[in-house]
């Protein structure tokens, strides 16, 4: 990154009152999702669904991100098309969009530590699908079944041990963690792994 672009994330930044990125990440991005949580409907439904609960919620709820969102200096997208690394076309869940920044947020509904979440999750930021040039973005358990601190260390555990993770860190949030990467290019990204209970209906499953 050019010290031009450098200088220019971090006046917006400061503009914003956040010190750096990870703080910006997870004090406002990250916060208004966990805000949301707490607020929305917890039913279950499809992924794509339930995702846009959040984004509703976000939207129009008062809170410290809407005052960005309505000046157009944040910009929130989901269901965003963006390049891969060969120049295909992917879709993204949830972005987080600041001049020079973007949070990247992956989601899916899980029951149990599924690979699926590696290998149709994770691998996508690895390969350069998501998020080329950042260094953070993120992932999203919509829990739909099962004991969410016992997915989210099974799935801490799995990708512990894939060759191109560097190492997990714990974080405040509870259930979540970090975890840092090698991507195919060599440069080095790290993922928030998030984790959100959704209300079982016996009739939904």
């Amino acid at each position: 990154m050019s010290n031009s672009q450098t200088d220019f994330i971090n006046a917006n930044l400061s503009m914003l009152e956040y010190s750096t990125k990870q703080d910006l990440i997870e004090n406002l991005f990250i916060k208004s999702l966990i805000e949301s949580y707490n607020r929305i409907n917890k039913s279950i439904g499809i992924e794509n669904e339930i995702r846009d609960r959040f984004m509703k919620d976000i939207y129009t709820t008062d809170s410290e991100i809407k005052k960005w969102l309505q000046l157009k200096i944040i910009y929130l997208d989901w269901e965003n098309w963006v390049f891969t690394n060969e120049f295909e076309l992917a879709r993204t869940d949830i972005t987080f969009k600041l001049t020079g920044l973007e949070f990247i947020l992956e989601c899916k509904r899980l029951k149990s530590p599924n690979k699926a979440y590696i290998d149709e999750g994770l691998d996508r930021f690895i390969k350069l699908k998501y998020s080329k040039g950042d260094e953070y973005a993120g992932m999203i358990g919509f829990v739909v079944s099962g004991d969410k601190m016992l997915i989210c260390n099974g799935l801490k555990n799995r990708i512990d041990n894939l060759d191109h993770t560097i190492s997990t860190t714990d974080i405040t949030l509870t259930p979540s963690f970090n975890s840092h990467h090698k991507r195919i290019d060599n440069t080095q990204i790290s993922i928030y792994h998030l984790f959100f209970d959704l209300m079982i209906e016996s009739n939904s499953i």
